[in-house]
C-alpha cells in the first residue's frame, strides 16, 4: 500500500469496512476480525500519509460519511449479537439451575 494517495487508501478503508459488515451479517466472526485487523493496519498507514486535502473535498466528505454510516451499522449489529448472546446465556443458566433443582427434588425411589 506504500505510495498510494490518501484517496486510494480511504477507498481501500471503505472497501474493508463494507466487507466487515457483509461478514458480520453472515456471522462469520473469523473473517470479520481478520478484516478488522487489516483495517486497523490500514488506518495506521492513512495516519502517516499526506492527506492532500482529500478529506475536506466533496468526494472525501462523501466517502467518509458513507464509512461512518457503515461503522454505525457495524456497531448496531455487534450490539444485537451481544444482546442475543447474553440472552441465550441467561436462558441457558436459568434452565441449568431450574433443571438441577427439579432433578434434585425428584423422588427417585419407587
Amino acid at each position: 500500500m506504500d505510495g498510494k494517495t490518501a484517496q486510494a487508501l480511504w477507498q481501500d478503508y471503505q472497501f474493508l469496512t463494507k466487507e466487515m459488515i457483509k461478514f458480520l451479517s453472515k456471522q462469520d466472526m473469523g473473517l470479520f476480525y481478520d478484516l478488522m485487523n487489516q483495517r486497523e493496519r490500514l488506518q495506521t498507514i492513512i495516519e502517516q500519509t499526506e492527506d492532500d486535502d482529500f478529506k475536506v473535498s466533496l468526494q472525501g466528505r462523501s466517502l467518509l460519511s458513507e464509512i461512518q454510516q457503515v461503522n454505525q451499522d457495524i456497531t448496531d449489529n455487534l450490539r444485537l449479537i451481544l444482546s442475543r448472546s447474553k440472552r441465550q446465556h441467561q436462558v441457558s443458566e436459568a434452565y441449568g439451575a431450574s433443571s438441577t433443582t427439579a432433578v434434585s427434588q425428584m423422588n427417585w425411589k419407587r
